[in-house]
């Protein structure tokens, strides 16, 4: 019987939980009342969730991203450093789990909008240090990384803004009954990486075990994140 500090086993078989495929993870917490636990900050409307639904992207993305001889299906080598930055500074821990290689097949069976997406998302986080400190991103230290995140996490978002009834804003994203254009902001693009990210690295083991896979069970209510700043 699990005490006060214990989380209950939702699987008992042991021999199954310790051979549990990402797929098999994704499918047990996508399902449940735990998912907001499991994947912290990520929506339905967010192109990974469609990924994390479907078993054979899965599958694919996973041996892709622990393939000796990997090599990148849609981002360039540089590009792949910048992601694995980023991803590292979100998420801490997502080196080990292979997000940024996940990331990269997941975008290779995208749709064209999506891929974009993501290239200027990424572009902006490359953008701003740039502007900042004059280097790629993957280059700067890891204090000034994590001040161009915390900026881009803290600013505005162009989906948030408020324009006047009618008036009609120039930008990539239209919404709202008055048909008026947003265009994402710095933060937008923090957001969209993150979604990522936070898809990548808890539906790896690395991520399964943080929140509470032992190799020998399974719970049925995750610890909370105990990243700094819980990734908001």
């Amino acid at each position: 019987m699990a005490t006060s500090s214990q989380l209950p086993i939702l699987d008992a078989d042991k021999s199954s939980a310790r051979r549990i495929s990402r797929r098999q993870w994704v499918e047990r917490t996508l399902s449940g009342v735990t998912a907001a636990l499991a994947f912290p900050s990520l929506t339905a409307s967010h192109p990974v969730h469609k990924h994390l639904l479907s078993a054979s992207t899965l599958d694919l993305a996973e041996a892709q991203a622990t393939n000796a001889n990997w090599k990148p299906e849609f981002l360039g080598a540089h590009q792949v450093e910048t992601l694995a930055a980023v991803a590292e500074r979100i998420v801490p821990g997502s080196s080990r789990a292979h997000s940024a290689r996940f990331i990269n097949t997941l975008l290779s069976v995208d749709t064209h909008e999506n891929q974009q997406r993501f290239l200027t998302s990424l572009a902006a986080m490359e953008g701003e240090a740039q502007k900042r400190y004059g280097h790629p991103l993957k280059d700067l230290a890891e204090n000034q990384q994590n001040e161009i995140l915390a900026a881009a996490s803290t600013a505005g978002s162009g989906h948030e803004a408020e324009a006047p009834r009618g008036r009609r804003r120039r930008g990539s994203i239209q919404g709202g009954s008055g048909g008026e254009q947003k265009k994402d902001t710095l933060r937008d693009h923090f957001e969209n990486m993150k979604g990522w990210v936070v898809g990548a690295y808890y539906s790896s083991e690395v991520g399964m075990r943080e929140l509470g896979w032992t190799g020998d069970v399974m719970f049925e209510s995750f610890p909370g994140c105990e990243h700094p700043g819980g990734h908001s």
